[in-house]
């Protein structure tokens, strides 16, 4: 028989071993799809097309819903891309500031190596974060 401390260890270790199992799968789905809006709305053209196909396949439209309901999509992608864009700067400016105020607390060496690395870290965050082309004017 396993004394009841043994016992309650067991459960213990499952329950974390589920919680840990459980985020890592939570951060890997909401990670994923987060990347794939900030694919998805990088474009708003191909986002106004995506969504004319899949309204016109989903709801049989005809021509003339086709037509009626495009320039409401397209619009809804310009301003998807325009939130985007500003989200993105957004986030940027509010990782800049932290990161200076971090930097400050550091050493002179430690705020030059860790400046060193954010600087060659900005461009792969930045390229994620703003979308890579500005909306076509139509």
């Amino acid at each position: 028989m396993i004394p009841s401390r043994k016992l309650a260890a067991i459960f213990f270790c499952v329950f974390v071993l589920g919680a840990v199992v459980g985020g890592l799968v939570v951060y890997n789905m909401s990670s994923v799809r987060f990347s794939q809006f900030l694919d998805r709305t990088s474009d708003p053209d191909s986002l106004a097309q995506r969504i004319d196909k899949k309204l016109t396949a989903k709801y049989q439209l005809d021509s003339d819903e086709q037509a009626r309901i495009a320039p409401i999509t397209h619009e809804l992608a310009q301003n998807l891309f325009q939130i985007r864009q500003k989200f993105g700067s957004d986030v940027l400016a509010a990782m800049d500031s932290a990161h200076a105020k971090i930097a400050a607390q550091m050493t002179p060496d430690q705020r030059a190596a860790y400046l060193k690395d954010l600087q060659a870290k900005r461009p792969t965050t930045a390229a994620m974060l703003l979308p890579s082309s500005g909306p076509a004017q139509h």
